[in-house]
């Protein structure tokens, strides 16, 4: 990320990095038509740079237009960090700036901390406070995850041949990777498909399909309500580790963000698997209740087995945490904040319009959020 001359004062003064006058498109559109699914090796990267689909010209405004807002010094390094670096994390960080940005923070990108010659990601100075924001995206059930990747090009096949006046429903998909043969999957899927009328009648029924090895399965229903044919993905099973994953990357990044010099906030990715409940187990604790040997409740209370439940004198490290639960081209969920139950000290009013949580003696606090959709600015990508 962007480095500028070593300061050597407590906080850093404001920088010239707010111009965001637009310099240059950094993804521009492909000379050469290409609009094929992404193979098993192409990055992200290779992908949107040549993609001439819709999709893919979605997701090159998307980048550009918000690219174009951040710090001008910033902007040549971040696009050279989408093409090294994990493209996950990168887009994570450009989606916590725009955050910062759109909720009034001016921002200053991985500046040196003096004590320690460690570089936050962020400084976001607003009106009233200024803030240390570090981002990170843990990896969190990285095989099932691929494997949903892979499932969205066999998805698309299904959607490319189902009869335009039906709905499909899929439950179910065999085990293809983006360099195995597709040939007998979508023979076998316009096989199921091919006796059915393209418009189904005013008394037609819902189907269930199944085949290809007992690894297909989906349902047709008829009529097209949305805007894709596929209404529902198939899932994917496995251990699901995101509140162990989220513990992980709070007791690793805290030690790298020690006497930043101002309040530190953790914005934690757990997109696309992790919600809310992840959180506060992770960071405050788990609910409980105690029932009498007939099965009757005869108590309930709150643990505070989290991270940030440890009673302790000292201030914490942490301010802090930025939930963020979907993060990408499509939907960005409006992160949550949860405060640390030990943090004394003001953080900026602006991140309080979001959805705010707390930890006392009785368990965890919510106060809704006072804004919402406040992520919209980011305008997303949007596949008719």
């Amino acid at each position: 990320m962007y480095t500028q001359m070593p300061f050597t004062i407590g906080l850093p003064t404001r920088s010239s990095m707010t111009d965001t006058k637009i310099t240059k498109v950094w993804f521009p559109e492909p000379k050469t038509e290409n609009d094929s699914f992404a193979g098993k090796d192409e990055t992200w990267f290779q992908w949107i740079s040549r993609a001439t689909s819709k999709k893919g010209q979605e997701s090159r405004r998307f980048l550009n237009e918000n690219i174009s807002k951040v710090p001008l010094a910033w902007q040549s390094k971040l696009y050279n960090d989408f093409h090294t670096r994990d493209w996950h994390t990168v887009f994570f960080e450009l989606i916590v700036a725009r955050t910062l940005q759109i909720l009034g923070g001016q921002i200053e990108v991985e500046l040196p901390v003096k004590e320690t010659n460690r570089r936050p990601d962020f400084y976001a100075r607003f009106a009233d406070e200024t803030i240390t924001v570090e981002a990170t995206v843990p990896e969190l059930n990285r095989a099932t995850g691929k494997q949903m990747e892979w499932n969205e090009e066999l998805v698309e096949i299904v959607e490319g041949l189902t009869p335009s006046g039906w709905t499909v429903l899929v439950w179910r998909l065999p085990k293809l990777g983006p360099n195995d043969s597709k040939r007998d999957f979508k023979r076998a899927i316009a096989q199921a498909f091919r006796a059915i009328p393209p418009n189904p009648s005013s008394d037609a029924t819902s189907l269930e399909i199944g085949g290809f090895e007992d690894e297909l399965y989906f349902t047709l229903l008829p009529g097209r309500s949305g805007k894709r044919a596929a209404a529902a993905r198939g899932m994917v099973a496995g251990a699901d580790d995101t509140e162990s994953r989220i513990r992980a990357a709070v007791t690793y990044k805290k030690r790298q963000v020690r006497k930043s010099g101002a309040p530190i906030v953790l914005a934690i990715s757990a997109s696309p698997f992790g919600g809310l409940d992840d959180f506060d187990q992770a960071l405050y604790g788990l609910t409980f209740e105690s029932v009498d040997h007939k099965g009757k409740t005869i108590r309930t209370g709150f643990k505070p087995t989290g991270l940030f439940g440890t009673p302790r004198a000292e201030a914490p490290t942490l301010a802090g945490v930025l939930a963020y639960r979907s993060v990408g081209f499509t939907e960005v969920i409006d992160p949550v904040l949860y405060l640390h139950p030990r943090f004394n000290e003001a953080l900026p009013e602006a991140l309080k319009k979001l959805e705010v949580r707390s930890m006392n003696a009785s368990g965890i606090q919510t106060r809704p959020a006072l804004a919402k959709n406040v992520l919209d600015e980011l305008n997303f990508v949007v596949l008719r």
